[in-house]
């Protein structure tokens, strides 16, 4: 029969205690854990859903969608897509975009979702666009394609984008 003897002065219970320690600190501090946490939270498209109210986005016009966050140095960046490419969205209408992130958008890192609009002129007689948004989802969809709305807000409207001011519509994280 083996018997565990004490090593330099170790009892039985101070060398278990330590080898425990040992194993624990090896399973906490692992790279691979880390790396998965991260990775399922990895955000690689936004799906951007808007209901335009009583004043349509007119042709030659532009709404783009930007989103803020911090890579793992701390550093903002900001990420961005036009969301109608000048197409116009008629009144009381829905649209779903959905947009491909960079690497390295995670969600815990999240600062801010804007809209900039900016005001077309589909010929030279037509006077400067105007554009209800009475209602936005942000949906963002993770690497392993679970979904997480972000953002859910409705209004009557939400957001009265004028084509002098009023042209930006933020939220933040």
């Amino acid at each position: 029969m083996f018997a565990i003897r004490p090593l330099g002065g170790l009892s039985r219970r101070a060398f278990a205690t330590l080898a425990g320690v040992f194993a624990l600190s090896l399973i906490t501090l692992s790279p691979g854990a880390a790396h998965a946490t991260d990775e399922a939270s990895r955000i690689t498209q936004l799906r951007i859903k808007i209901v335009t109210g009583s004043d349509d986005l007119r042709t030659a016009s532009n709404a783009v969608a930007s989103l803020k966050y911090a890579n793992t140095a701390g550093n903002h960046l900001v990420t961005s897509g036009n969301l109608n490419s000048g197409v116009s969205w008629p009144n009381n209408s829905t649209r779903t975009v959905t947009l491909d992130m960079p690497a390295g958008v995670y969600m815990g890192r999240l600062v801010e979702f804007a809209i900039q609009f900016t005001s077309g002129q589909p010929d030279p007689f037509a006077t400067g666009d105007n554009w209800n948004m009475n209602g936005i989802t942000v949906t963002a969809v993770l690497a392993d394609a679970t979904e997480v709305i972000l953002v859910s807000q409705a209004g009557t409207p939400l957001h009265r984008f004028l084509s002098d001011s009023q042209t930006r519509w933020a939220t933040s994280f």
